[in-house]
């Protein structure tokens, strides 16, 4: 008889479990998030969100204290972990040797591979951040990480000292290429790609880029001489 009032009583909370109302905050989120989408942070309003969750603004005031904070709860944790991706990458790329170039390629690509599966994990606040940030303090996250490869193409053309002679070869050019990389690689986002897809586009990508750099840093520099 205990056994089966046990039994009962981890049923009832199964089932409180299964049918517990979303709660306000996540509620107030998810409106905003799609309000966001929508319109873009600076064109959206408490006032609308409020009226899509089915809630007064004070409801929503009592849970952010105003639009900032809403989309900070959004997209902060993804922001700051993106950019962190991405410093290990380049700091794992750089400490094997400038000789093992395959194995350098091979940790930059696996690297780029795991930001990208972190987006797409995370895809309604990359869509955020690269889409509707624009008004807000992570605007600047393209522009953040693309200080970080500017460093990075910095440092690596620092090392490859045998390309000084090359004169179509600068660290404009270097920086130009690797932005577009990324470019490219976060229009998935942008564009709904299946994540299936964008992991393809990755590969193909960095096969694409990769043969690339071979040409013009390796090819004979006459190649690309102004007549």
């Amino acid at each position: 008889m205990e056994k089966d009032v046990k039994s009962s009583k981890k049923n009832d909370l199964k089932d409180k479990s299964i049918k517990a109302p979303i709660s306000s905050k996540e509620n107030i989120l998810k409106y905003a998030a799609k309000e966001f989408l929508k319109k873009g942070w600076e064109k959206s309003n408490i006032r609308d969100i409020a009226k899509k969750a089915g809630l007064t603004t004070g409801a929503v005031y009592f849970h952010f204290k105003n639009k900032e904070a809403l989309f900070d709860a959004l997209v902060k944790d993804t922001y700051f972990e993106l950019l962190k991706k991405q410093k290990l990458m380049y700091e794992k790329h750089f400490a094997i040797p400038i000789t093992e170039k395959e194995k350098r390629r091979v940790v930059r690509l696996e690297g780029r591979k795991e930001m990208l599966e972190y987006a797409y994990r995370n895809f309604e606040a990359m869509k955020l951040l690269l889409c509707s940030g624009k008004g807000t303090k992570y605007e600047d996250l393209f522009d953040k990480m693309m200080n970080a490869v500017y460093e990075a193409d910095r440092k690596a053309y620092e090392e490859y000292g045998m390309l000084q002679g090359r004169p179509h070869v600068d660290i404009e050019l270097f920086n130009t290429i690797d932005r577009s990389f990324w470019e490219c690689l976060f229009r998935t986002i942008k564009m709904d790609t299946p994540y299936e897809k964008a992991q393809r586009y990755v590969l193909i990508l960095d096969d694409f880029y990769e043969a690339g750099w071979q040409k013009i840093c390796y090819d004979p520099a006459e190649s690309y001489a102004l007549e």
